[in-house]
Order: structure tokens, then sequence, then C-alpha cells
């Protein structure tokens, strides 16, 4: 699937964005949102004590260093298996000014933390879950990455799957580990899939424009 031409792709793009849009709005007029006391209880009455050890793992291959870590492998296996140097390129840039883009966004939205205990050491702003956001873009654009080796279908939807099961989880976690609303992780999913659909289409044009040269 060229994600350029997908009309599947832009349908959920679009999607994305209008919910992020409406979730900044309500943010920004103030006061709680109903749905995120709803949803928090259902989620936190659902996983227990027990699960707090796997929760918190995953905050710190979430943090900055965990993400840092996960892409330094990335980009090692893409040169040394594929020599894929736009995907290398592609990869760093859409992780770092994503990150970057999170960081901006949470200062200009100035969202607090819920103002209850909080599981783990938490510093910045709330909105949008920045684990969420990242979460997204990571493992999209490593699922991304390998898509575009296979051949097999069932292969492609196995790593897509995986990909969606750790992306959710790993929002999950920040409602467990009771430092982020609902509506932060819908909103930190919502910019991440954009901003990793704008940068799977530059590295398809990338590829497409470098197979052309070498054709021509």
């Amino acid at each position: 699937m060229e994600i350029r031409k997908s009309k599947t792709v832009y349908f959920f793009v679009f999607l994305a964005a209008i919910i992020f849009v409406w979730l900044l709005a309500a943010v920004l007029v103030g006061g709680p949102l109903g749905f995120d006391t709803a949803i928090s209880s259902f989620i936190t009455n659902i996983f227990h004590e027990g699960s707090y050890p796997f929760f918190k793992s995953l905050n710190i291959l979430g943090s900055a260093k965990g993400i840092g870590f996960i892409s330094l492998i990335v980009v090692v296996l893409l040169w040394l298996l594929k020599r894929d140097y736009i995907g290398m390129a592609v990869y760093v840039f859409a992780v770092a000014f994503g990150y970057l883009l999170n960081k901006l966004l949470k200062d200009w939205i100035g969202r607090p933390r819920p103002d209850i205990e909080h599981l783990v050491s938490v510093k910045s702003l709330s909105f949008p879950s920045g684990h969420a956001m990242m979460g997204m873009i990571v493992y999209t654009m490593i699922a991304f990455v390998i898509i575009v080796y296979l051949n097999s279908k069932g292969l492609k939807w196995t790593v897509a799957f995986f990909a969606f099961l750790i992306i959710l989880t790993m929002g999950i976690s920040r409602i467990v580990l009771q430092v982020h609303y609902p509506s932060d992780i819908a909103s930190g999913f919502a910019a991440g899939w954009i901003w990793c659909v704008i940068w799977m289409a530059v590295y398809e044009l990338m590829r497409e424009k470098l197979n052309q040269k070498e054709k021509g």
C-alpha cells in the first residue's frame, strides 16, 4: 500500500485531525472532561497493583532514554541489513522532531497533570501525552520500515497488529499509572498518527525519486 495514494490513510488522518482539534478546544476552554473520569475509573478498576511493575517498565521504554536506545537499534539494523539510508534519515527526523513537537504542544497548551497520586515521577505537562504520541511515532515508523521489505500480506498484518498492541498498551499504561487523562492519550495518538503519515509519505517520495534517478 502506498501511503500517498491510500484513501483509507487519508480518512484516518482526517479523523485524527478532528479528534485532536475537538480535544484541544475542550481542554483550552477549561474544566474536566466527563469521559476522562469514566474511562480512567474503568481502566484503573481493571488493572490492579500486580500489573504496576509491568506498566512502570513501559514508562522507562517510553522515556527519552528508552526511545533513544530503541531508535539506535532501528537505525543500526537499517544500515547493517538494508543500507536504507533514506529510511534511517526519515526515521530519525520523524522521532526527533516528533519529540520536539510534543514538548512545544505541551508548553503551549499548559494542561496540568491529573491531581491524584502519580505512580511514577513526571515533570512535564499533560496534553498531549508524550508516551502516547511518541509510542505512536516510534512503533508505527518501525512497523512501516519493516513492512516496506515484506511481500507477504499475512506478515505485514502481523507486524501492524503487534505495533498496534504496543502502542495501545503504552497509552493504557499512562492512565494506570495515573499520570494522564484519557483525553491526553487520545490526542497523543491522533497527533502521532498525523505526524507518522507525513514522514511515511516523505519516505515514499524520496524512494521514488531515488529509483527514477537510478533508472535514468
